[in-house]
């Protein structure tokens, strides 16, 4: 695992920094379209999207740096089915782990925490592999 760490490290920093981003645009894009139109579901999705798109920008172009022959169509449809699995997995933990410890914000930072590592190796391995 060190060894992981140590060959991979610029790019797991990346992948913060890009995440920290993604997040930082979902909520303003969520919190502007709450403001507007004053619906919570709409605005969630909206956001999710924008987030969404920000992160499969920053992992294609700074994180992986993919270059690969593969549509962008394509490549943006497993992206988005690899942090779509994240979501699940993310809110499994949260749910399981809150029941068990009844502390939902311990709950969350694990669930986050599964659910980050699922993204970043499912987009290393699987969405955009050399």
């Amino acid at each position: 695992m060190y060894k992981f760490f140590k060959t991979n490290n610029l790019q797991i920093v990346r992948f913060i920094i890009a995440g920290i981003i993604a997040s930082a645009i979902n909520f303003i894009v969520y919190s502007l379209i709450y403001y507007i139109a004053k619906n919570i579901l709409f605005a969630a999705i909206l956001g999710y999207l924008a987030g969404l798109l920000v992160s499969f920008t920053f992992a294609k172009v700074w994180i992986f740096r993919n270059r690969s022959k593969q549509s962008l169509l394509r490549t943006f449809f497993v992206f988005s089915l690899v942090y779509f699995l994240g979501g699940i997995e993310m809110s499994c933990v949260i749910v399981f782990l809150d029941k068990l410890l009844n502390n939902h914000k311990i709950a969350w930072l694990f669930g986050a925490f599964i659910g980050s590592l699922n993204n970043y190796l499912g987009s290393k391995y699987i969405s955009f592999k050399k």
